[in-house]
């Protein structure tokens, strides 16, 4: 992996306001046509609104690019692409009528599709029936198959991948199903996984399963040159299980006024006090940074690491509600100068798109 990548918080902030932001904003203003296009008006509204309310997903993930060297741009396509994908059918099963985890299993088959180039596209929609995207969705897994073919190290990182999506997508049937059903499903998921796990808690599992982190990182090393299977397994555990329980953890923490209000499962609400959540938290992020010891571009991750506190706790739900305040105050600690670098910028970044 003989490519440069920024080593300083502000060379990475640099690069993400001129370079990587700007192409994904590009991608999705082309996505966002498409979901206008969509012959059904309430899907087409669905589309639509998943892209205006989500961006920050793609934005986020296009982090990655710099790994990617020449190659972002198809990087930053993919990431486009199969992140839409994710929020899309995660809209469609929250507002929906449906709670048929044969349905969710056969609209998120469009994740695995994604990643086999080749494969051919199916009826997504066939279980719930009388869905006319207008080709929406199959455009989308076509532009995720035809770009990792394309990628040189696509070969011996898509085992990993499809394993990766695998979890994403169990966890995605697991958590739409009736909510009388949801936690023995995590529960018994977490357990069939076990032997194969860090002793974890399952709401800390159900965690490190949501995030598409580590598949992107796998897409963006891909992206630059042949890569080995050994490659693929060591980038694969530096980012699963830990950074990416410590990514969705502090997803669910901002989330957890408003999920509360919905109803709905939120599972840094399974901790018994602020301090608990802080010291697993801390535990967490232990487990995280150790994951990354000797990891190509080391220094780079770990900068990774430290900014998703800043993304997070920057967030305005945070910073309007005092007591998360206070909480997020605990948790940027963990993360030292770095954190508090991002964490100013995102602040900033944030209050100048709030004022436009």
């Amino acid at each position: 992996m003989n490519f440069k990548v920024p080593k300083t918080p502000w060379m990475i902030v640099y690069y993400i306001y001129k370079e990587t932001v700007p192409e994904v904003h590009r991608q999705l203003d082309y996505w966002k046509k498409k979901a206008g296009e969509i012959p059904d008006e309430h899907l087409s509204k669905q589309a639509s609104w998943t892209i205006d309310d989500k961006t920050f997903h793609c934005e986020g993930g296009s982090i990655l690019a710099m790994l990617a060297g020449g190659n972002k741009e198809a990087f930053i396509r993919f990431l486009v692409a199969y992140q839409t994908i994710c929020d899309f059918l995660d809209t469609l099963c929250d507002k929906s009528e449906s709670q048929d985890p044969d349905d969710f299993r056969a609209l998120h088959q469009a994740l695995l599709d994604g990643l086999t180039p080749g494969e051919n596209l199916k009826d997504y929609y066939r279980v719930r029936g009388g869905y006319d995207d207008g080709g929406y969705l199959h455009e989308l897994v076509k532009t995720c198959q035809e770009t990792v073919q394309a990628l040189p190290g696509f070969p011996a990182m898509q085992p990993v991948m499809k394993e990766l999506s695998g979890y994403y997508v169990d966890f995605q049937v697991y958590k739409h199903v009736p909510a009388d059903e949801r936690e023995d499903l995590l529960i018994a998921f977490h357990e069939r996984n076990q032997p194969f796990l860090p002793e974890m808690r399952w709401y800390e599992f159900s965690c490190c399963v949501a995030s598409t982190l580590g598949l992107y990182c796998l897409a963006a090393y891909a992206a630059t040159q042949p890569r080995t299977e050994e490659e693929a397994t060591t980038i694969k555990n530096a980012y699963f299980p830990w950074l990416q329980g410590v990514h969705i953890m502090l997803d669910y923490f901002i989330d957890q006024e408003e999920d509360l209000a919905e109803g709905e499962m939120n599972f840094a609400a399974y901790y018994e006090s602020e301090d608990e959540m802080v010291s697993r938290f801390r535990y967490m992020d232990k487990r995280a940074e150790e994951s990354l010891d000797g990891l190509p571009d080391e220094k780079f991750h770990r900068l990774i690491k430290r900014g998703l506190f800043a993304i997070y706790l920057a967030d305005g739900k945070v910073q309007e509600n005092p007591e998360m305040k206070r909480t997020a105050k605990r948790l940027i600690k963990l993360g030292g100068l770095p954190t508090a670098f991002f964490y100013l910028n995102r602040w900033i970044f944030r209050r100048k798109k709030v004022g436009e």
